[in-house]
């Protein structure tokens, strides 16, 4: 499988005696599906659609910021 996240499917979460790490396969394709989420959050019809997207947006950002390499910004 190579350099990917390590699940304990049993507690259903991530082990945290290990680093965070991702593939660069699955790096890509996460920030593809952020962008997209940004897009329907800054496209969407009411305030209500663009809050439940925003928060889902912030989630996620959230997430990849655990994979930025050091010094990133």
């Amino acid at each position: 499988m190579g350099n990917v996240i390590d699940f304990d499917v049993a507690a259903g979460i991530t082990r945290d005696n290990k680093p965070a790490h991702i593939d660069e396969y699955g790096q890509v394709m996460l920030i593809g599906v952020f962008g997209d989420l940004v897009k329907l959050r800054d496209n969407a019809a009411n305030e209500q659609s663009r809050k439940q997207v925003d928060a889902i947006v912030k989630q996620l950002g959230a997430l990849l910021s655990r994979y930025e390499p050091d010094g990133a910004a």
